[in-house]
């Protein structure tokens, strides 16, 4: 062994000193994944000034061919403006929360759902002024609305009359994807489109109570336009709500020229109650 060495050291004429293998001391760690929330509220109306009882169903949809409940006992935190409270999930993945009378104002309500190791994700709720008692006729808006559709179908039923969708609704990685402004404007909302930047291709949503009419829109010389209730991003999970961003569990996209987007969202930002009697999907407004 001693004659090896010395060979090696006649052979380059230098010194060596032996240095450990594993010199880095610099780890770098990538950061966990969150997971993918899905919340459904319920009911997703409530009365202005009035407590609200909400029940808030949670599903991990990580993997959209499998998902499963949120595990019972799990902490859920529900802020809503400035107001937060705390839930513990039961049985079946659901949690309820109380939203105090204050709390409950305006025209629309969003709150933002976080549970750790989750992406926070949002629901919306409509307020409805309270009813006179005087007023004994239920108004348009109180009779609600009615949709039915199938998938691969591009027509649908709005409280029994026949439409025709501008893009038939398809499964896409097991969510079901439909024609975002054909739904927000069945319910009154006004949309509009940005693409000035392809890169940040944006879809807006106005309430019917933020925006009167759509001139307003588009008229570029308005010094002061309203905020959208909704902006979504082609091509991209995130979705601001009532000025809040939050991931969606899939991303936007244009067929068409028309934005599609999952069911789900429909149901959960504009104010639909589903209800799955396959092959048919019947959305029911809140309003």
């Amino acid at each position: 062994m001693l004659l090896v060495l010395l060979t090696c050291g006649v052979l380059t004429g230098q010194a060596h000193s032996i240095e450990p293998v594993l010199a880095q001391t610099e780890f770098n760690f990538a950061p966990l994944a969150l997971k993918v929330l899905e919340v459904t509220a319920y009911p997703l109306s409530a009365t202005e000034n009035t407590e609200a009882q909400i029940t808030l169903t949670l599903r991990d949809v990580t993997s959209a061919s499998s998902p499963t409940v949120i595990p019972a006992d799990s902490q859920v935190t529900v802020i809503v403006g400035s107001y937060i409270t705390t839930a513990t999930v039961g049985k079946g993945g659901t949690a309820r929360v109380t939203l105090p009378p204050e709390v409950v104002t305006g025209s629309r309500l969003v709150g933002v759902v976080i549970v750790p190791g989750y992406q926070r994700t949002a629901f919306a709720l409509v307020v409805k002024p309270m009813e006179l008692k005087s007023s004994s006729t239920p108004s348009v808006e109180q009779a609600g609305l009615e949709v039915e559709l199938e998938v691969g179908k591009a027509w649908c039923r709005v409280n029994g009359k026949v439409t025709k969708l501008p893009v038939a609704p398809y499964i896409k990685e097991g969510r079901t994807m439909v024609p975002v402004r054909f739904f927000a404007e069945v319910l009154g909302y006004t949309v509009d489109y940005d693409f000035s930047d392809p890169a940040m291709k944006k879809v807006m949503i106005y309430t019917p109570d933020s925006l009167p009419n759509t001139t307003a829109v588009r008229e570029k010389q308005q010094a002061k336009k309203p905020s959208p209730f909704i902006t979504l991003f082609i091509d991209q999970t995130t979705v601001i709500i009532g000025g809040i961003s939050v991931e969606m569990d899939s991303t936007p996209e244009l067929v068409k020229g028309t934005t599609m987007v999952p069911l789900r969202f429909v149901a959960q930002t504009l104010g639909f109650y589903v209800e799955w009697k396959d092959p048919t999907i019947i959305l029911k407004s809140a309003q």
